[in-house]
């Protein structure tokens, strides 16, 4: 199986959830975590978040200054940790898992706070 296809599991205050990280563009992947049993369609949790892949971005990382490499870059990996706390502050924003309608679709900013992305219209 590709890493690409692998889905993980997380139990958030009793409830299960399946989450996978999945690469929008060289600096940027997207977190989607829904419900354990349901399918990924039905209103999954959307958390677009910064990572400059270090394979991708080896040459601009190296020639950097050593002490401005984790100001300039996001080269940390997403941790289960960090999966919970999002799931966490996401239904504390108005996620609701099991309703296509809320609001699931988020950025993590510089401070790892999660902001609302509007819905497209």
């Amino acid at each position: 199986m590709s890493k690409r296809n692998i889905v993980r599991r997380i139990t958030v205050n009793s409830i299960d959830y399946v989450w996978r990280v999945q690469r929008l563009d060289p600096q940027m992947v997207v977190l989607r975590v829904w419900l354990r049993g349901r399918a990924r369609r039905d209103a999954p949790l959307e958390v677009q978040i910064r990572y400059d892949d270090p394979w991708l971005n080896f040459g601009p990382i190296i020639t950097a200054p050593p002490e401005q490499v984790h100001s300039i870059f996001q080269l940390a990996p997403i941790t289960t940790g960090q999966v919970r706390t999002m799931i966490e502050a996401a239904l504390t924003a108005g996620w609701d898992p099991e309703s296509a309608s809320s609001q699931r679709r988020f950025t993590r900013d510089a401070h790892g706070k999660l902001v609302p992305i509007a819905p497209p219209e």
